[in-house]
């Protein structure tokens, strides 16, 4: 009979050991599931007004920051990303984020436009970025117009 009682015992140890490791590799993945739809809505919103994804679509898109592919997290406060749909012929566009709010630009008509932009929020948050970082980014957008020009849109 104590036999009995001690394996039940045990059994219900191992369980409980393994709800509570569930649950630990569970609850991140849903706050990053549902963090990032509420987090991103303006970046899905702009990306529904250019017409790579439509209002009812279910499709993913990603913002990564420019140079060091980190994911846009809602603790960031300073920085250049690019922006776009999961799909083919799709185009990237960027996102300029500073405490002021977030800026979008579009990065396949106008390199003229697009550089004002950059060069006007270097200037604005020029505490945020070494001299060296500044070029990186300006080489970065000017390889996503680059790839914009020579993607054949749907």
């Amino acid at each position: 009979m104590n036999y009995s009682i001690s394996i039940i015992n045990s059994k219900m140890t191992d369980m409980i050991k393994f709800t509570t490791i569930l649950f630990i590799l569970i609850i991140p993945i849903g706050n990053n599931l549902f963090g990032q739809d509420f987090e991103n809505k303006e970046i899905r919103d702009f990306l529904i007004s250019t017409g790579e994804i439509q209002e009812g679509d279910r499709c993913s898109y990603y913002a990564y920051e420019l140079i060091k592919s980190d994911e846009l997290k809602c603790s960031d406060i300073c920085g250049i990303y690019r922006i776009g749909a999961y799909a083919s012929h799709s185009y990237t566009y960027l996102l300029l984020l500073d405490k002021q709010g977030k800026t979008f630009l579009d990065c396949h008509t106008d390199l003229y436009q697009t550089l004002k932009s950059i060069f006007s929020f270097f200037e604005k948050n020029n505490h945020c970025f070494t001299d060296l970082e500044k070029l990186s980014y300006i080489k970065e957008a000017m390889d996503i117009y680059h790839r914009n020009n020579t993607a054949i849109p749907w």
